[in-house]
């Protein structure tokens, strides 16, 4: 399905996974992979995040993967997890590493505590796997680019992903709402200054572009995608 080589180990992960489990728990696999995954393989990302928004989906997953089995509770009927390390919980979430074909894999269940997740439609769904709406892919990353976008070892990646999901105005107009009721006028602010500077600091795509893989995507149709995400001026 994929054409990285490390996209398909995170696929093989995938599908060793209980979908209708994770499903039934409010647990939705996102961040930055699976934006990459659903949206071209526009660059290389390398870990798994689920997120859960549901306070009951999340004890009852913590519980379940507090037994004897770990986080071997979660494969698939039929299925294996190979895990590097034991799972860690807290309040923030569930971590751990699993191995694919070799190769650790970061594999986490966030908590998500500031905005609740809408259920993922039929399209929604990448290796049998639930996955965030588009919706909340962009507001969670307007939420990180709020937090993060003037930390330079970031690459600018939240913003780059915003950009390569392509998301209609009124899409992401819902998604600036919806970040907001957690970080109020923030989350605009943030988006602006993020894009002055990932437009207007010399040769900085480049950089960020190499640092993420994404050698298959020129830079011009990148920067013409993150002009498409600036407020456009009210008409008369």
């Amino acid at each position: 399905m994929f054409e990285r080589e490390h996209h398909r180990r995170i696929e093989q992960l995938l599908r060793s996974l209980n979908a209708p489990l994770l499903h039934d728990k409010g647990c939705y696999f996102g961040g930055g992979t699976a934006m990459a995954l659903r949206y071209g393989e526009y660059r290389e990302s390398i870990d798994v995040d689920f997120l859960v928004s549901g306070i009951d989906g999340y004890r009852a997953l913590r519980q379940l993967t507090g037994g004897a089995d770990g986080v071997g509770a979660l494969a698939a009927p039929g299925h294996l997890l190979d895990p590097v390390r034991p799972l860690r919980a807290d309040q923030y979430g569930l971590r751990t590493q699993l191995r694919v074909d070799g190769v650790a894999i970061k594999f986490e269940i966030v908590l998500e505590g500031r905005i609740q997740f809408a259920p993922p439609g039929p399209s929604d769904r990448i290796a049998g796997i639930s996955t965030l709406t588009p919706l909340d892919m962009a507001a969670g990353k307007l939420l990180a680019n709020a937090d993060r976008w003037a930390d330079t070892n970031t690459h600018s990646r939240d913003l780059i992903d915003l950009a390569m999901m392509v998301a209609p105005r009124a899409l992401l107009n819902r998604a600036l709402a919806k970040a907001a009721t957690a970080y109020g006028d923030s989350v605009q602010e943030a988006l602006a200054k993020s894009l002055t500077a990932a437009l207007t600091r010399e040769r900085w795509l480049e950089r960020c572009m190499s640092a993420l893989g994404m050698q298959c995507v020129p830079e011009a149709l990148l920067r013409k995608r993150l002009k498409a995400l600036q407020p456009r001026p009210l008409r008369n």
